[in-house]
């Protein structure tokens, strides 16, 4: 079982630990019962066995410590994911397989598989599984097996280059107007593979503050397991004051969206832009006034950009009373 994407999305926090059976039993075992015996009609006999104890396995807690999903790993197989149907559709299932892939990619394993049922293909292709095979049943339900390289994962901070790049995507897009600054920065925040960086002095609201880039972070954040989004701002206090959407983000995600505060020593020349990985550029060139440009494929000026917010984001400093403030 798996949760699928939704257009409004409900953030909430889910924390992912890895167990084993000896440990967990009760909880893993409670919510496999309740998805595959009591939903899905799998008789018990054939949901549990000794290979539980043997593989490896991961809880998804929300809230209050409820557990709502598990899944495990037996060898390079992934197997037994069950997410509760009460959190569904809320990105347990993405949390959980994300943990899978950082750990196999972390004990070496070149590819890990599954046997997905048929409804939850496009899930698994949404994390970039392949199908294979041909279509087959266990214990009464269609299955198709599905396969994931690793190779991809074992440099987390390099982006592979696209295959084929388009003239066009070299283009640089005059824009000036923040509706044509939303708009780019909605379409490279779909590009992003590894990280997106963010440099702006309060998170221009007409650019940054809107439910669909918001949308957009949140699944890059999800179906990656090494996707970072790094946010550096000046004065903190204005998105507090305006309950933005980006901040609201930050409390949802802290462990793939970080914002830090640019410390009043640190000198920098640009006023505002945002970086897709190593390739895709937003510049805005006037904090009064929107002009500047996009570019979707630029990697020898990107790089640039990218080690100059380094460097700063490096300087910078954590606000520890973000977290706490008022939203």
């Amino acid at each position: 079982m798996s949760d699928s994407d939704v257009s409004d999305i409900e953030f909430f926090p889910i924390e992912v630990e890895q167990c084993d059976w000896a440990t967990s039993q009760a909880v893993l075992m409670n919510i496999r019962h309740e998805v595959f015996i009591h939903e899905q009609g799998v008789p018990e006999a054939e949901e549990f066995g000794d290979e539980d104890k043997c593989a490896i396995h991961w809880i998804a807690y929300g809230a209050d410590n409820v557990a709502m999903g598990t899944a495990r790993l037996l060898d390079d197989k992934i197997g037994r994911m069950a997410v509760l149907k009460n959190h569904r559709q809320r990105g347990v299932g993405s949390a959980l397989l994300r943990d899978i892939i950082r750990h196999a990619v972390k004990t070496g394993l070149k590819s890990i598989h599954l046997d997905a049922q048929l409804h939850a293909i496009p899930f698994y292709k949404g994390m970039k599984f392949e199908t294979d095979g041909a279509i087959f049943d266990d214990v009464g339900i269609p299955h198709q097996h599905m396969t994931l390289a690793l190779k991809h994962f074992f440099s987390p901070h390099a982006a592979p280059p696209p295959a084929d790049i388009r003239p066009e995507e070299r283009h640089h897009i005059p824009l000036d107007d923040a509706e044509a600054f939303c708009d780019q920065a909605k379409i490279l925040a779909q590009t992003a593979q590894r990280q997106i960086r963010i440099f702006s002095p309060r998170l221009d609201p007409g650019i940054f503050d809107n439910d669909e880039l918001r949308n957009h972070l949140f699944s890059f954040a999800r179906q990656h397991p090494y996707a970072e989004i790094h946010i550096l701002v000046q004065n903190p206090q204005l998105l507090v004051q305006s309950s933005h959407r980006l901040l609201q983000l930050y409390h949802r995600l802290p462990s793939r969206l970080q914002i830090r505060t640019l410390t009043p020593e640190c000198k920098t020349s640009h006023t505002e832009f945002m970086l897709i990985d190593q390739a895709g550029i937003l510049y805005k060139q006037s904090l009064n006034r929107y002009t500047g440009y996009a570019v979707h494929w630029s990697p020898l000026d990107a790089t640039e950009l990218v080690n100059e917010f380094d460097t700063l984001w490096n300087a910078s400093e954590i606000d520890p009373e973000l977290r706490n403030l008022p939203m």
